[in-house]
C-alpha cells in the first residue's frame, strides 16, 4: 500500500479493505449455513449482525479447531466499530490545522485524525481478512463436513 499524507486516500483504503473483509465474513456465513439455517435475508443484515450470527453458529457445530476464527470474527467487530465511527463521521479540513473526525454517535468527543493512522487501520482490515482466509478456511470445511456428514 502506498502510504502518503493524505487523510481522504486513506479514508478510501480504509473502505475499500473493509468491504473485502465484509465479503470474507458473508462467505463464512454462506459456508456456516450449510450446518445452521440462516435468518431469512440475512445477507442484507448488517455486518455487525452478520459476525454476531457466525460466532452463534460456530458455537453450536462445538468445533475446537474452529476457536480461531471466533477470535477473528471478535477483532473483525472491533475494526468495523472503528471503521464506521470514520466513514460515518465527518471530517473536516483547514489548509492551516489537522483534519478533525466529528463522531456522530453521542457522547463520543471530536478528535485529530491523520493519514497513518487511517493507512494503519487499513492494514490491519487487510491482515485480519488474510488471517481468516489462511487460517480458518480448511478448519472450516472440516468441521462443516463433520456436521453435514453425520
Amino acid at each position: 500500500m502506498n502510504r502518503d499524507n493524505d487523510v481522504i486516500r486513506a479514508v478510501g483504503y480504509v473502505t475499500i479493505q473493509a468491504s473485502h473483509l465484509e465479503g470474507v465474513i458473508e462467505e463464512i456465513a454462506e459456508w456456516l449455513g450449510a450446518a445452521v439455517e440462516r435468518p431469512q435475508h440475512h445477507e442484507t443484515a448488517r455486518i455487525s449482525e452478520k459476525i454476531k450470527w457466525c460466532k452463534s453458529a460456530i458455537k453450536q457445530l462445538n468445533s475446537a479447531e474452529l476457536t480461531n476464527l471466533v477470535r477473528s470474527l471478535d477483532k473483525a467487530e472491533n475494526l468495523f466499530i472503528k471503521r464506521n465511527e470514520l466513514v460515518h463521521g465527518r471530517i473536516y479540513f483547514d489548509d492551516e490545522l489537522p483534519e478533525i473526525l466529528v463522531p456522530t454517535k453521542a457522547g463520543k468527543r471530536e478528535k485529530h485524525i491523520a493519514a497513518p493512522e487511517l493507512y494503519d487501520l487499513a492494514e490491519n482490515i487487510y491482515n485480519l481478512h488474510i488471517r481468516i482466509l489462511s487460517e480458518n478456511s480448511f478448519k472450516l470445511v472440516a468441521a462443516l463436513s463433520k456436521v453435514i456428514e453425520a
